[in-house]
């Protein structure tokens, strides 16, 4: 009787730690959000409130197991290229298979009409229609322009742009990223991200001025100013790297190999002048270019 009752607590002891420990699966397809459905390659799927983070594989299609307490919370898409997109999980177990669209965020506009009758327009950052020399790309480099708010201007960042050079046997219309930081807590370089959506954008010509519209976004002019940044992506955005042969100052010859990405402008810093240029290098600090500044600007429509 004894050994009847011991077998029968063990197993409901083992009832109780199966159903804490069960789990939720989630099937789907992430797709473009056009007529043709196409499949978004690689999306990013997250579980807010917590660190969990899958991946869908290159046709789109994703089967996750999450844990049962996790069904409160809700499921984040993204993939760059793409806006965000948010589901409750409870939508999601509601069906044994899920199509998840995304919109696209790739913005390639050519100059800013703002129709607002009374703000005014102000462009702040580099006007030069050429450039002093360019910053070659590198593997997640990130490229930070400064836009101070000296006048306490309120009103919203309309646009943005780059005056994109390319590099030496690179790719003027290979993509890039485009983001908008605000600047960190009693520190000069950015901080905070003031927009999520993965924007990109193309060239199309060398040595020109490229604009990308943000006004869907409403962008408030922070009062301490902001960043505008060009991000080079991640090696598998690109075709594959190239090479280059130059010869150095004591005369050999020696192979050089190049991202193949756009490069931005950049312009010498006068005498006096204030540089407002970062740099950072992936997961590394933010650096302060102290020589030039990065040809980018902003316009902004003033209240």
């Amino acid at each position: 009787m004894r050994k009847c009752l011991q077998l029968t607590w063990l197993f409901l002891v083992l009832i109780c730690a199966t159903a804490n420990g069960q789990n939720i699966t989630l099937k789907g397809k992430v797709v473009e959000d056009v007529p043709e459905a196409c499949p978004v390659s690689n999306a990013t799927l997250t579980i807010t409130s917590t660190k969990l983070i899958y991946s869908a594989n290159k046709n789109g299609e994703f089967a996750i197991s999450i844990p049962e307490k996790n069904k409160v919370d809700s499921l984040v898409v993204t993939a760059l290229g793409y806006k965000a997109k948010t589901i409750s999980v409870k939508e999601l177990i509601k069906n044994q298979f899920t199509t998840i669209k995304l919109k696209s965020a790739y913005y390639q506009l050519d100059d800013i009409v703002v129709n607002a009758k009374r703000a005014r327009k102000l462009y702040v950052g580099s006007e030069k229609k050429s450039s002093f020399g360019k910053y070659c790309p590198f593997p997640e480099l990130k490229h930070a322009f400064y836009v101070p708010n000296d006048n306490n201007t309120t009103g919203v960042v309309r646009s943005v742009r780059f005056f994109i050079r390319e590099c030496e046997n690179g790719v003027i219309d290979a993509p890039f990223r485009v983001k908008i930081y605000g600047k960190a807590n009693m520190r000069d370089f950015p901080g905070d991200e003031l927009i999520q959506d993965a924007i990109i954008a193309r060239a199309q010509k060398n040595n020109e001025w490229l604009s990308v519209d943000l006004s869907q976004y409403n962008i408030e002019v922070p009062y301490d100013g902001f960043f505008v940044v060009l991000e080079i992506l991640p090696l598998q955005y690109y075709s594959s790297e190239v090479t280059s042969t130059e010869t150095t100052f004591d005369g050999k010859n020696i192979t050089l190999m190049h991202y193949p990405a756009p490069a931005i402008g950049y312009e010498k810093i006068e005498e006096k002048a204030i540089t407002r240029s970062w740099r950072r290098y992936g997961i590394n600090k933010w650096e302060k270019v102290e020589q030039y500044n990065y040809m980018i600007g902003a316009n902004i429509s003033a209240d």
